[in-house]
């Protein structure tokens, strides 16, 4: 089978080609629920690492340390360099390589597509657009040591431009345009493209990014909110960790006419209580200092 996937910082979502359609895939949960798209965690308790659905369901247990966004820290480091991980340290590729062979492993068996455990799976990886050539070649070797065949690499806002070219080119002359630009603001970068549509082909014109911009950074400016508020001073990295998943969820849950989140600060520690923050005071936060430039 082909798939196509978007490894993201925080979330991983996969598309199955299926007779022309690309319908996205998706997991069933613990608690017996769908969702399409595969949470890119990491738990860790002393020797023990669970990764993905797996890793999801201890993020509010104490006990166990949850690793988020580690596809961040790829930027920065080289496919041997090593991490601390509970008790011991792996390598970011053999980090890397273990999460995606548990995605593969619940592809067989959590999710929606019909698989035997034997079955090739083929897939396109979408990567950030400023990924430089260490990520590439660890992101490409840590899909082929979990077990997939690659066919491509793509930059993640010109795949999106390719997917949009494909709907428009059959929708009739009026709905072409000449140029288009496509941004991907994902978990942990921004990614912008340019791309040409021009006749009957289309090409990408210039991809660029930001390698340490994208929501787990508003995530955390709601949290810095929230604390701010709270009467709690001392929080505990782990603590500060189960209540960041309250600001992102949140945060996620935003539309056009909230004016206020409110905040449990219950999910970090118990007697907390709540604090409500303004989304004008949230907005206000997330706008760059004066005087900074793009």
């Amino acid at each position: 089978m082909l798939l196509g996937i978007d490894y993201g910082t925080t979330r991983t979502v996969v598309a199955a080609v299926d007779r022309g359609n690309y319908p996205v895939v998706s997991f069933q949960t613990a608690e017996g629920n769908s969702q399409d798209w595969y949470p890119s965690l990491i738990a860790v308790r002393g020797d023990a690492r669970l990764c993905g659905l797996d890793a999801a369901r201890h993020q509010d247990d104490p006990d166990w340390e949850l690793l988020r966004s580690f596809k961040r820290q790829l930027a920065a480091l080289g496919p041997a360099a090593p991490m601390p991980l509970g008790t011991g340290a792996v390598t970011t590729l053999e980090l890397v390589a273990a999460f995606l062979a548990q995605l593969r492993c619940d592809l067989v068996t959590r999710s929606n597509l019909r698989l035997t455990p034997q079955e090739p799976l083929e897939a396109v990886i979408a990567v950030p657009a400023n990924a430089h050539s260490n990520q590439r070649f660890l992101t490409l070797e840590a899909f082929r040591r979990a077990g997939f065949q690659v066919r491509g690499l793509l930059n993640e806002p010109s795949a999106a431009g390719i997917e949009y070219a494909h709907h428009t080119r059959s929708a009739g002359p009026s709905a072409r345009r000449e140029l288009v630009v496509v941004y991907d603001l994902g978990g942990g970068t921004f990614d912008a493209s340019v791309i040409s549509m021009a006749a009957r082909r289309h090409e990408v014109v210039r991809s660029t990014g930001i390698a340490q911009l994208g929501g787990d950074d508003v995530d955390h400016l709601l949290l810095e909110l929230a604390l701010e508020q709270a009467e709690v001073q001392d929080w505990t990295a782990a603590e500060q960790a189960r209540l960041l998943e309250e600001c992102r969820e949140k945060k996620e849950g935003l539309h056009p006419n909230t004016r206020r989140l409110a905040i449990d600060l219950e999910r970090g520690r118990e007697g907390a209580g709540t604090v409500v923050v303004s989304t004008s005071a949230f907005y206000e936060r997330c706008q760059p200092p004066h005087g900074a430039h793009a």
